[in-house]
């Protein structure tokens, strides 16, 4: 049964924010990282005068919560290829048959078909799309490919959504369950890092005592003795000052 338009619409509502909170998460996790590597550097100042053995902060510690397999689907996801002017597909353009399983739904087959025949490369230009719309495309597709072959659906529904690509062959309220749990993964996402050491460490930048108590802990969790609460003020002074 074909949606209806407050269907689509409800569908749409719940898309935008799981794009808008995409958008968060990833300033977040390259905001954190950026404060884990401020907590890496004064550990490493420290360490130096004890061992030679260098500390990796991000390993063994609760300061950069983002799993590395997604920071680089993600990468790889905003890796866009180059824009072209010509349209050069023919009208009844296929994606390649290496995208689709034999295992995958119908509806994800079907979805697929109509994401390559609007994000193809070879079907944008700039007469029908601006730039940033091109580069938004050739973005989704990349990462729709993906997620097609991981069988990550929720996604890559979400992905269809965006850009108008319909499922009829389910459920509304299913579709809607499915968006919804792609959201929470990701507020779940903003929610760990803000409870991580290194947001801690950067968010509460006047705390002094937080901030002791912070390096105190990667060190000993690294197995070295913390030096004098005076040294460790004179190293939190000198890179205030940096």
């Amino acid at each position: 049964m074909p949606l209806t338009k407050r269907q689509r619409r409800r569908l749409k509502e719940i898309s935008k924010m799981i794009e808008s909170s995409k958008t968060i998460r990833d300033d977040m996790t390259e905001i954190q990282q950026e404060y884990a590597d401020e907590i890496n550097d004064v550990v490493n100042e420290i360490r130096s005068s004890k061992v030679t053995q260098e500390v990796d902060v991000s390993t063994g510690t609760d300061l950069s919560v983002s799993d590395a397999s997604t920071n680089e689907r993600e990468k790889n996801s905003k890796k866009t290829e180059s824009s072209t002017n010509e349209h050069q597909s023919e009208p009844d353009f296929e994606p390649s048959p290496t995208a689709e399983k034999a295992v995958a739904p119908a509806w994800a087959k079907k979805l697929w078909k109509g994401i390559a025949k609007k994000c193809h490369p070879d079907v944008l230009n700039f007469k029908d799309h601006t730039a940033i719309e091109i580069s938004r495309r050739q973005s989704w597709f990349l990462e729709a490919k993906i997620l097609f072959e991981k069988e990550s659906w929720s996604r890559f529904l979400h992905i269809g959504v965006m850009l108008e690509e319909w499922v009829d062959e389910l459920p509304a309220t299913a579709q809607l369950k499915m968006l919804g749990d792609e959201y929470g993964l990701i507020t779940s996402k903003v929610s760990a890092i803000q409870e991580s050491l290194a947001w801690k460490w950067g968010s509460d930048w006047q705390n002094l005592e937080l901030r002791i108590k912070i390096v105190t802990m990667v060190l000993q969790n690294s197995g070295v003795e913390p030096p004098s609460r005076l040294e460790l003020i004179r190293i939190l002074a000198k890179l205030e000052l940096e």
